[in-house]
C-alpha cells in the first residue's frame, strides 16, 4: 500500500468522525502535523502511531489496510 492511498483512507476515516486535523492529534497525542503529513502521504505512520490512530476512529488495522 502507498502511503498516499493509507493517508485517504486516515482522511475519510477521520472525516466520518467529524474530526478536524487538529482535534484527531489531540486525542491520539501526537502533533497535527504528523497527521497532516500521514494524510498527504508524505510519510507512513509508525505502526504504533497507526494502531491509535485506528483505535481513536473505531476501526481495526486490517480495515485500514485492506486493499
Amino acid at each position: 500500500m502507498t502511503p498516499k492511498i493509507l493517508g485517504s483512507r486516515i482522511r475519510k476515516e477521520r472525516e466520518k468522525k467529524g474530526y478536524t486535523q487538529r482535534e484527531l492529534a489531540m486525542r491520539v497525542g501526537l502533533s497535527d502535523k504528523s497527521i497532516s503529513l500521514y494524510e498527504k502521504g508524505v510519510s507512513y505512520p509508525p505502526i504504533r502511531n497507526l494502531l491509535v490512530i485506528c483505535k481513536e476512529l473505531d476501526i481495526t488495522i486490517g480495515e485500514i489496510l485492506s486493499t
